[in-house]
């Protein structure tokens, strides 16, 4: 789909990077149960920069995980992971602090769009030397500001948040009073307990192009002992002394670089490529599957982007393999649109007939 060549020499300038993902993602594995799959789309979120989401009912460990890579960023204080709070010699509890590069809510229907994005101040009308500026938006350690930002339940929240969500997501940017103001995210995670079905909230849920869905684990022994395990020690014994500093930044070159070779035509999808028409005719039986089924319209846009996902997942695998030159793997790059790109869960059968596809390479 893209030039091999290429592919290696992105590897090798951003071999940092993706060091870093690797070990990001060994890391959580280590402290997560049963979420591998949504550990590597989480890394493929953070290195493509686009949004992802996580789908599964409550007590799932989807916001654990994205504090938990937040804190690893070094974006999260040790308090604010953990839950500790300390008391101030005259025994009230010390407010926690949020550090302003990390931006966490919980959306409600009566959310308003200054909870997020910095209320005005209205104190500022009364007094008469300053009332000539006009408004001023407070807007200091809130969302605008934010690399990182969590959005809890996101689909509950009021239509005029969803609509500056929109912009916000898509081309970075937030429109205040006319103004256009570019902003510093890096990644944006959703969760939700359900996928949205009212068709006014389609537009947002098609700004998360990255899915997965949680559950809970597998009423086994195995499967029970090992969550307690690995959940005793997230819980009670995190070990916080490792950090990746410089991971957000590595990915912010890294985007910018494919922008870079992208505008100068050293990359691009090779359409007289055997492997890309391959591709293609797959994608197309994918699509109509999909579609066919209502398990997704699977959008133009969503079409588009998935080719950088396609990119950084053969990148990062080449790095967790230890192989220089990275190769687009047909069958595991449909799997992964199937498993992560998909507006709901198919159900068993569907999942096993597409899977099963795909395997035999009859799509």
């Amino acid at each position: 789909m893209f030039s091999q060549r290429v592919m290696a020499e992105l590897l090798e300038r951003h071999g940092d990077l993706f060091s870093d993902l690797v070990a990001v993602k060994k890391t959580l594995n280590s402290r997560f149960y049963g979420l591998s799959d949504q550990i590597h789309c989480q890394m493929l979120a953070v290195a493509s920069g686009e949004s992802m989401l996580l789908i599964g009912p409550p007590g799932t460990a989807k916001s654990r995980l994205i504090r938990s890579f937040a804190h690893l960023c070094g974006l999260l204080g040790d308090d604010e992971l953990i839950g500790s709070q300390e008391r101030s010699n005259d025994g009230i509890l010390h407010e926690f602090k949020q550090e302003t590069r990390y931006f966490e809510y919980l959306l409600t229907p009566f959310t308003e769009p200054g909870e997020l994005f910095g209320f005005f101040d209205i104190a500022k009308l009364f007094d008469a030397n300053r009332a000539s500026a006009g408004l001023e938006r407070l807007h200091e350690g809130m969302m605008q500001h934010a690399e990182i930002i969590f959005l809890d339940e996101v689909f509950n929240a009021s239509s005029a948040i969803l609509n500056s969500l929109l912009t916000f997501i898509n081309e970075r940017k937030f429109h205040d009073r006319g103004k256009s103001f570019e902003v510093k995210l890096s990644c944006l995670f959703g969760a939700t307990n359900f996928p949205p079905k009212r068709p006014e909230l389609l537009a947002i849920y098609d700004r998360f192009l990255l899915r997965s869905w949680v559950d809970n684990v597998p009423s086994e022994p195995h499967a029970i002992g090992a969550l307690m395990q690995s959940g005793w020690l997230e819980s009670q014994a995190t070990e916080l002394s490792v950090t990746f500093p410089h991971l957000l930044e590595r990915a912010s070159r890294f985007r910018a670089d494919l922008r870079t070779m992208s505008q100068s035509g050293a990359l691009v999808v090779d359409m007289d490529d055997e492997q890309v028409n391959d591709m293609l005719v797959r994608l197309t039986c994918v699509a109509d599957y999909a579609r066919g089924r209502r398990l997704s319209q699977l959008s133009n846009r969503r079409i588009v982007r998935f080719s950088r996902i396609f990119l950084v997942n053969a990148l990062l695998r080449a790095a967790e393999q230890g192989a220089a030159q990275p190769v687009m793997d047909i069958q595991q790059e449909l799997m992964l649109l199937a498993r992560h790109g998909l507006d709901r869960l198919p159900d068993p059968f569907q999942e096993n007939d597409l899977m099963s596809l795909l395997v035999k390479g009859q799509l």
